[in-house]
């Protein structure tokens, strides 16, 4: 278990920035996930990121995540999980998490990593790893300077992050980071820059890395090590920074629609960013996106664009309405839909019925199972409910309930609470179990009247059947 203690560092600035400096480089780690993405899975703008084991490690080691578990922030502003973007907060970054295997913190909770303690028997999380950008092409450029925000602590040189250089052969420390200030639990977010070495001028295959170590002693504080808005720039440039603009079909669209985003930004266009809170983008570097939206809500839709001079970006709202989900309700031979809706429309079997345009429709008998469906409409957004319906059983009990009534000596009347929607056979036996008559019930109606029954005084059963099943009324003729 990781022990609290207070480290008081002071960050400080190591070579001129000023305002002349051009940005030809920048990796902002827009992931879109909100955790658990491991570096090695993530793409950026400018290509994949890879990692190096640099070290020995143990077997629940701390990985590098890209996510907002950590949330990315500006010079002086407290640390945070997830937030909206802002002009303080800057949406995902590269951090030290602990491993999905571990026990105290697990997986990806932003930059808190497990400092071990157990001699092993809980956890080994010994850790050495460089996580390293994709090659940054820097022909024509020189004095070249890196920039980027980050939170830092850790256990001194212990567990430890500092920034390396790779010059297209071979890898070299370039600093050892100053540890950040705290504010409560939270690690405060400071700003830094850096003059590369002189052989990243005119350099076509320059990386950078973040490596992190840290032992199994169980001597260190969070926050571990996490990275942001990382750049690179030199002075002078004479290219015009772009203008960042797009279009999308709709503004407004129904759950599980897409919608399509297109950049029509201008000047030189070295790459693009999209970005969308609460959304995973799996193409987010293609013009155009194809976007869909499964979740109702608002969605602040960003593209940043990137070249030598510059960076620059635009947002767009967009609304996602949420789709109506009707659920049908079944009475007797009568299908109906609760809750109020612009618009309805019954089909059978996928087809429309003609007229059925109101929250509710009463069915007739069909020999075989039948799809009813009904679509609503919510303010322009449909939605739909289904219900199977087999064979309807005329002589269930439990959903129709057969009568008689002695009209005359010769006549009864026989109801039905339903409406029979097949024909159904009548069959009279006396006592000695003799058919003494045989008639049809019409489908359609819910009586039957029987005439001429000139039959003696006496009890009766009457068999009132279809093919499926049938049912028995008691008759005493007098």
């Amino acid at each position: 278990m990781k022990k609290l203690f207070t480290i008081f560092a002071v960050s400080f600035l190591l070579c001129s920035y000023t305002s002349q400096a051009q940005i030809f480089w920048t990796e902002n780690f827009e992931s879109g996930s909100t955790s658990g993405e491991l570096v090695t899975a993530y793409t950026g703008p400018n290509g994949t990121w890879t990692l190096t084991v640099t070290g020995t490690e143990g077997a629940n080691f701390n990985p590098w995540y890209v996510s907002c578990a950590e949330n990315g922030h500006t010079n002086g502003v407290c640390g945070t999980a997830c937030a909206a973007v802002s002009s303080t907060a800057t949406l995902a970054t590269l951090h030290i998490g602990s491993s999905t295997t571990s026990t105290i913190p697990v997986g990806d909770n932003g930059a808190s990593y497990d400092a071990g303690g157990t001699g092993g028997v809980l956890s080994a999380p010994a850790t050495d790893r460089r996580a390293e950008s994709p090659i940054i092409n820097c022909t024509g450029k020189t004095s070249i300077t890196l920039s980027f925000n980050y939170i830092e602590n850790g256990d001194g040189t212990n567990d430890d992050g500092t920034v390396w250089y790779y010059d297209g052969t071979t890898w070299s420390l370039l600093v050892n980071t100053p540890k950040t200030l705290l504010c409560g639990v939270q690690g405060q977010w400071a700003h830094y820059t850096y003059a590369l070495p002189t052989s990243a001028n005119n350099n076509p295959n320059v990386k950078i890395g973040f490596r992190w170590v840290n032992n199994d002693d169980g001597v260190g504080t969070d926050p571990s090590f996490a990275v942001d808005s990382v750049s690179l720039s030199t002075v002078g440039s004479s290219v015009t920074p772009p203008h960042a603009a797009f279009t999308t079909s709709a503004t407004t669209v129904c759950q599980d629609s897409c919608i399509t985003f297109t950049s029509t930004s201008t000047g030189t266009i070295d790459s693009i960013t999209w970005s969308i809170p609460g959304i995973t983008i799996t193409t987010p570097h293609a013009t155009p996106l194809v976007q869909c939206f499964t979740t109702a809500g608002s969605y602040a839709v960003k593209l940043k664009v990137y070249n030598a001079g510059g960076t620059d970006s635009t947002t767009t709202t967009v609304t996602v309405n949420a789709a109506p989900h009707p659920v049908i309700h079944k009475t007797g031979h009568s299908l109906s839909v609760t809750g109020s809706y612009t618009g309805y429309q019954w089909q059978s079997n996928g087809g429309n019925i003609t007229g059925a345009t109101n929250n509710n429709y009463t069915y007739t008998y069909s020999h075989s199972i039948t799809t009813y469906t009904v679509l609503v409409d919510s303010n322009g957004c449909w939605g739909s409910s289904t219900l199977n319906v087999t064979k309807i059983n005329d002589i269930n009990t439990t959903a129709n309930t057969f009568t008689l009534a002695q009209a005359s000596g010769n006549e009864i009347d026989l109801f039905a609470t339903l409406t029979v929607f097949n024909n159904l056979d009548i069959d009279i036996y006396d006592a000695s179990g003799r058919k003494v008559r045989h008639d049809i019930w019409q489908a359609g109606n819910d009586n039957k009247k029987m005439t001429n029954l000139n039959i003696a005084n006496g009890f009766y059963l009457i068999r009132l059947s279809n093919e499926t099943t049938s049912t028995i009324i008691k008759w005493l003729k007098q």
